[in-house]
């Protein structure tokens, strides 16, 4: 046995009932990020690194948007959807906020789905690449995020 070893403690997040914004802007760049590499959210997919996608979406040539404009858009919105998994993960431990995240990630993409079918037809299509972007985004930013909380100090323990 080593002496004076004492296992890790659980420490509780700082303010745990309320949203951390940089922890939370974080996340969504780190998930952001991520998928700017694997743009469908696998790396089973063709890998095109920095490929002109937005959270899973192929923005068409015809539209002659360029590269940077659409890394910008991308990132904004991996922002914003960061910013809402965070919220749904607030009060949620571990394994559990992942999950959530996931399914608040699917949930973004019915949203998006939406918006899209109705103001950009034009990025509509190959729904399932989309599908599995926004699930994998919703696992990695809540993953992160939790991750990413300040947390208490724990109080050390009276040597015994």
């Amino acid at each position: 046995m080593i002496k004076g070893f004492e296992p890790p403690r659980q420490t509780e997040p700082v303010g745990e009932d309320r949203l951390q914004w940089l922890p939370a802007i974080v996340a969504g760049l780190i998930a952001g990020v991520i998928l700017l590499i694997l743009p469908h959210g696998t790396p089973w997919s063709r890998l095109t690194l920095f490929s002109p996608t937005v959270m899973g979406r192929i923005v068409p040539a015809s539209l002659a948007i360029p590269v940077f404009s659409v890394i910008v858009m991308h990132l904004g919105l991996s922002l914003i959807y960061g910013l809402i998994v965070s919220l749904m993960v607030i009060n949620v431990r571990e394994l559990r906020a992942v999950v959530i995240g996931g399914v608040v990630g699917l949930a973004l993409y019915c949203l998006n789905f939406g918006i899209v079918s109705l103001w950009f037809p034009a990025l509509k299509g190959n729904e399932i690449p989309v599908l599995v972007t926004h699930f994998v985004f919703g696992l990695i930013a809540a993953g992160a995020y939790r991750g990413l909380l300040r947390r208490r100090v724990a109080a050390a323990a009276p040597p015994a």
